[in-house]
């Protein structure tokens, strides 16, 4: 099982590279692998500990990870990658207006959202729990 979850997120990772290069605009500001100042703008969640987070210290997690690997193999260096932050709300939008290049920020894939914008994963398989204190026994069992 472990395997196939590293085998999934490599597979979606390398699809994810091949999207992204169809990304691009004509504005000069893509092609990184010419160097000479082009930049990538990638949007993640600024408030998500582990997955995407602003620090003091720089963006950091697991979502900030992928899109970093993804630029490098798109051919641009940690510092042409230009960091906008993709709210929930707002991550349709900034893709259709081409605010970002892609976005990397934790997304379910729904067949609603996968008829507004393409996706290349999933790059992380995850599942939802619920935590309750131990000493709480009002729930006996999924459906109490």
């Amino acid at each position: 099982m472990k395997l196939r979850k590293v085998t999934a997120a490599s597979a979606t990772v390398f699809a994810l590279a091949l999207t992204a290069t169809a990304c691009g605009s004509d504005d000069g500001n893509d092609s990184g692998s010419s160097g000479g100042g082009k930049k990538i703008t990638i949007g993640i969640k600024f408030d998500q500990p582990g997955l995407g987070q602003k620090t003091p210290q720089g963006y950091a997690g697991f979502d900030v990870d992928v899109a970093t690997y993804v630029a490098k193999k798109l051919g641009y260096t940690e510092d042409q990658i230009e960091w906008k932050e993709a709210k929930s709300a707002d991550r349709e939008t900034m893709l259709q207006r081409g605010d970002v290049d892609f976005i990397a920020a934790t997304y379910s894939i729904t067949p609603e959202r996968d008829e507004k914008v393409d996706f290349a994963g999933p790059y992380l398989l995850a599942h939802q729990d619920v935590l309750l204190r131990a000493d709480d026994n009002s729930i006996k069992s999924p459906r109490t």
